[in-house]
């Protein structure tokens, strides 16, 4: 095995990942858990309704799921720490670091849910060629979401320009060469959709779309929905008690979501709102080994030590045999975090 395929299949382990199918599980592997209870929360229907169908799935192996919805986006973590549930899936890495912080907290990623890709509609217009001088462009007035939404549209939409282009946490106060004289337009997530006949375009959170009269494929502009635009930060995650990062039981859980029938039903369900992570983040731990798994560097590094210490002597790297990694590795739908 080569250096670099060692080094990816470290991260993959991280997450998680492992180089077999997780489908050709061992069935007494599969019973290990009979009669084992795990309570897990989520925000909004959505994930409700995907998580509900991972709980049948864990019935089969005797694993009695209990999903919990709750209604706001600190309840979750906050039960989580306190014990009343043993995890929670609704939020990505940015958030959490945030909670920890604020919170002193140690509260853990140990897997991938889904990517909600920031993705900008208009009624008027249907590129970003096609807005006009001065456009104004909803997008969130939430901090978080609003930094993201000045980064993409600066560096990747090319709409403007900002003073500093490596900056993490970019305002309206940083945007240096405008051209078109784009306004930005802050407003409360859950207004924009109601606003868009005020403005040329916006940013709409998935969560928020049904109540509009357009879908996903709609989008004028799209990023985050491939390996290349992927930001893992913003990657909808799982989280549990730094004490039950290794719990196997939590494990399976997370193996038992990231399955292909789990992503056909994300997918059915968020009309292709949602994009199911596992294989957007092994495809872009491939292309980039020397990534760092936010929430996740110690276990990484811990993965390839063990790795380095075990492995027979690497083939060259012309020679290194591929794996087919299968299923394993934060927030946003009703359960959406802000983008």
């Amino acid at each position: 095995m080569s250096n670099l395929l060692r080094k990816i299949g470290a991260g993959l382990a991280a997450l998680g990942l492992a180089f077999t199918s997780l489908s050709a599980t061992p069935v007494h592997a599969q019973n290990e858990f009979e009669g084992k209870t795990v309570k897990i929360g989520v925000v909004g229907s959505t994930m409700k309704d995907i998580m509900t169908y991972v709980a049948e799935k864990a019935a089969k192996e005797g694993i009695t799921l209990e999903v919990t919805e709750l209604n706001d986006y600190n309840t979750p973590n906050t039960a989580l720490l306190d014990g009343d549930i043993d995890m929670n899936a609704f939020q990505h890495q940015v958030f959490l670091d945030d909670w920890n912080k604020a919170h002193n907290a140690e509260l853990q990623n140990i897997g991938y849910t889904f990517a909600v890709p920031l993705r900008l509609y208009s009624s008027k217009y249907k590129s970003l060629d096609e807005l006009p001088e001065k456009a104004k462009i909803a997008i969130s007035s939430d901090p978080v979401g609003s930094a993201y939404a000045i980064k993409v549209l600066a560096t990747d939409a090319k709409l403007f320009t900002l003073k500093d282009p490596d900056m993490e946490s970019p305002t309206k106060d940083d945007i240096a060469d405008n051209p078109k004289g784009i306004e930005l337009v802050e407003l409360d997530a859950a207004q924009i959709p109601t606003s868009m006949p005020d403005v040329d375009a916006g940013i709409i959170q998935d969560s928020f779309l049904k109540a509009t009269e357009f879908k996903p494929t709609d989008a004028i502009y799209i990023y985050g929905d491939k390996a290349d635009t992927l930001n893992l930060k913003r990657t909808n995650i799982f989280a549990v008690r730094k004490e039950d990062k290794d719990n196997k039981l939590y494990q399976r859980i997370v193996q038992l979501f990231q399955e292909e029938d789990v992503a056909k039903k994300i997918t059915e369900i968020s009309e292709g709102g949602l994009i199911p992570a596992w294989d957007l983040v092994k495809e872009y731990l491939e292309k980039h080994p020397d990534a760092e798994l936010p929430g996740m560097q110690a276990a990484s590094s811990s993965a390839s030590s063990s790795e380095e210490s075990s492995a027979p002597e690497a083939a060259p790297a012309d020679a290194a045999s591929e794996g087919a990694p299968a299923a394993n590795p934060m927030p946003q739908t009703e359960q959406t975090m802000p983008q």
